[in-house]
């Protein structure tokens, strides 16, 4: 591993001497921010300019996106705009990646909003990119972040406030060939020193536009048997959201922020699935149909919180001091009937599941900022959560009542954590380090006496340190050190055992926390026609919460452990490249390589694998903007675990032509034609190793014609002041605030 970082930090450092050498420095931009585009033409009398606005900002701890800066924002999601976000991946079916992996958490503003990380890709594909100001990606969460969190960070920074009297907001619309309508709003007031901003957005998904059809087969190692499943379904869904912002600025030392909000989304999935069983010599030896029907299965996510940030007279000296509430449920119905059935194995001709989980939480946070001296900055705080979970699940199989099962689950934890950081910066090299101490008391139990309350005292000391180095104005390295904690949530800890056909689910109630180890090195390089970042990053964890399956007699028993070890080493990139003054490239991706290891089964998995986003901007004439994009979302092997791997073999190609309309350009429209090369996706799947091998396709409605409209409205630029800091709570995984 020494070897591989030293190698990269010797290449990327030659490079930034090359370019020093031959680059100029970007032009200053001193116009207003929010009317410049990507390709800005500066007229100087006999003399034009050309330079681009700057998508990508390295700084020491984070790597931002400049959403502003991007044309398509006015007419975008969040979620296309992070498909464009260095070191973020967003496949075919909108689940998103940091790093490589899916082990990160969503912030708003700098804090945790668990109406973005408990169910992304419903809240993410209908929020509207106008209402954005940049995207981070925060890869070395320092001490100041909960210990307990991910090993990065997706921060989701909303537009701020700037002091001019009035009222302005953006309406948003678009709908698309499936008939999936998408509708927001985003409004702000300021009345002198108090500030209100509030914005919603409702997207209901039609039923053909995630429709799709899988087939898999499967073989059995211990008996020979082979099964054949084929699974249709379709997906009608709805989510809207409302968050509501204030401020208060008190005097020039004292801000007053509150904010409430959350969102609500349900899905009605309909389906059946056609199942064969053969033994050895291929005879069959069961079939049966499955049409399922899921009403309900849906949540929601409400929060509040309130910040008193206070500075005194001394430059940089600031004391924060932050509660949170966030309440989160689930819940889920679903009834299954069985017929055509050949020589069943099982009693029962249906059966129908039901599930209710709630997660309530609190928090309390103090953070104070000291300027010990000229160069030297001081970070101390403390926190304290007070989780409460409770979970009620029951399944009832008609004809088979001994089967039944009615499990009720309570998992109630508490958090103390304290922290001291430092920032040193001495010319162009800035170092900062850190180290937290979390105690964590958590305790389990069975309301209707099905097994032993058990409990917990987990302490951990966790440190960080990285150093960011300006090698010249346009060029810049940074290394870094890492690590970070997973605790297990409810879902995951929940003994409940749900039973199928052909499949037995339970949570593990001895699940430990995780401790992942993460060393970066990344190096950016800025101009006026080029711009691009590297970043190699090695990940290594020993005890990873994972999936864990064996088979008997044809049943797949799912459980999960801490017995999986997980290397990952990878480069991820980002580049912008103004071609000519009308043509701008803009590319990210990423390629790794991924090993899982389960001594306790002896099972070893490893693979490349790597995804591109790449997007062709040009301006022509009467104003129009074309772009043509591609995304493969699936290149080489995606691995997820020990037994498997995924692929997409094949790229999406999306064609768009945009134009602004009325003064200041106000009235943006947009039309894009998705998948024009292949009307449907293609998904395959395989598990390799393990009790039972498996290989699947999936194929999924993908080609539409969308068209976007977005009207802004006023003529300020208020926006809500936000504190500097807040509370943000980084942790679980397998729980209802789950980043995966």
């Amino acid at each position: 591993m020494s070897r591989f970082i030293v190698m990269m930090v010797a290449v990327m450092a030659t490079a930034a001497n090359a370019l020093a050498q031959n680059t100029t420095g970007p032009v200053e931009e001193k116009q207003d921010s929010a009317t410049l585009s990507v390709n800005d033409t500066i007229a100087l009398k006999d003399v034009e300019v050309v330079t681009m606005r700057q998508l990508v900002k390295t700084q020491d701890d984070r790597v931002s996106y400049n959403v502003q800066a991007d044309p398509e924002a006015s007419t975008s999601t969040v979620l296309d705009m992070l498909r464009k976000v260095p070191l973020v991946s967003v496949d075919g079916e909108d689940n998103v990646r940091v790093n490589g992996g899916g082990s990160f958490k969503i912030y708003k503003n700098g804090h945790p909003d668990p109406a973005l990380s408990s169910n992304p890709k419903e809240v993410l594909r209908a929020m509207p990119a106008s209402v954005i100001k940049r995207i981070e990606v925060i890869t070395e969460p320092g001490a100041r972040y909960d210990a307990e969190g991910a090993t990065a960070i997706l921060n989701i920074v909303t537009v701020e406030s700037v002091r001019i009297e009035g009222v302005n907001g953006t309406v948003s619309a678009s709908i698309n060939t499936f008939g999936t309508p998408n509708a927001s709003a985003y409004v702000a007031a300021r009345a002198g020193k108090f500030t209100l901003g509030a914005t919603g957005f409702y997207q209901r998904q039609a039923r053909r536009q995630f429709a799709g059809v899988d087939e898999t087969w499967t073989t059995y190692k211990d008996t020979g048997h082979t099964m054949y499943n084929r699974y249709r379904n379709e997906q009608p869904a709805w989510v809207y959201s409302l968050n509501l912002n204030a401020s208060l600025e008190i005097d020039s030392l004292n801000l007053l922020t509150a904010s409430f909000g959350g969102y609500h989304y349900g899905l009605n999935i309909y389906g059946d699935s056609h199942i064969e069983y053969h033994d050895a010599a291929g005879q069959l030896l069961t079939s049966y149909d499955n049409p399922f029907n899921v009403p309900l299965y849906g949540g929601m996510t409400w929060n509040g919180r309130a910040d008193w940030e206070h500075r005194t007279s001394r430059k940089d000296e600031v004391f924060t001091a932050s509660y949170m509430f966030s309440t989160t449920g689930q819940q889920e119905e679903q009834y299954d009937s069985l017929i055509n059935m050949v020589n069943p194995p099982f009693d029962y001709t249906s059966y129908s599941k039901w599930g209710k989980e709630r997660f309530i939480e609190h928090t309390w946070q103090l953070d104070y900022q000291l300027p010990l001296w000229t160069h030297l900055l001081l970070e101390v705080g403390g926190k304290y959560i007070m989780r409460l979970n409770k979970s009620h699940n029951w399944m009832r199989y008609d004809g088979a009542a001994e089967l039944d099962t009615d499990t009720r689950f309570k998992h109630n934890m508490h958090v103390g954590a304290a922290y001291a950081s430092w920032r040193y910066q001495v010319g162009n090299v800035t170092l900062r380090g850190g180290v937290r101490y979390e105690y964590s008391h958590f305790r389990a139990s069975y309301p209707n006496g099905d097994g032993e309350p058990f409990g917990r005292d987990l302490h951990d000391v966790v440190p960080s340190a990285s150093m960011h180095w300006q090698l010249s104005p346009f060029n810049s390295l940074r290394l870094s050190w890492a690590t970070s904690l997973n605790r297990p949530g409810i879902q995951y800890l929940n003994p409940a055992v749900k039973r199928y056909t052909s499949t037995i689910e339970f949570g593990n109630p001895h699940l430990s926390s995780a401790r992942n180890h993460m060393v970066s090195v990344n190096f950016q390089h800025t101009g006026n026609r080029l711009t691009f970042n590297v970043k190699p990053t090695v990940t290594i964890t020993n005890n990873l919460i994972g999936s864990s399956r064996t088979s008997h007699d044809g049943i797949v028993f799912m459980t999960y452990s801490n017995d999986c070890r997980y290397l990952m080493a990878g480069v991820g990139g980002f580049l912008q490249w103004m071609m000519t003054g009308k043509t701008t490239l803009v590319m990210n991706g990423e390629v790794c390589y991924k090993r899982y290891r389960n001594p306790s089964q002896d099972l070893t998995n490893s693979g490349w694998g790597g995804n591109l986003y790449a997007q062709l901007s040009q301006r022509l004439p009467w104003r129009l903007r074309a772009t043509a994009t591609c995304m493969w979302y699936g290149i080489g092997h995606e691995l997820n675990h020990v037994y498997g791997y995924s692929t997409i073999p094949n790229p999406t190609i999306m064609l768009g032509l945009s134009r602004s309309f009325l003064k200041d350009d106000r009235l943006t429209v947009r039309l894009s034609a998705n998948s024009i090369l292949h009307k449907h996706q293609v998904s395959k799947g395989y598990i390799t190793q393990g009790d039972y091998v498996n290989h699947g396709v999936g194929h999924f409605n993908q080609r539409n014609v969308q068209l976007s409209l977005s009207y802004a409205f006023g003529s300020s630029n208020t926006r809500v002041k936000q504190t500097e800091t807040t509370v943000e709570n980084d942790d679980l995984v397998g729980g209802l605030r789950s980043g995966n």
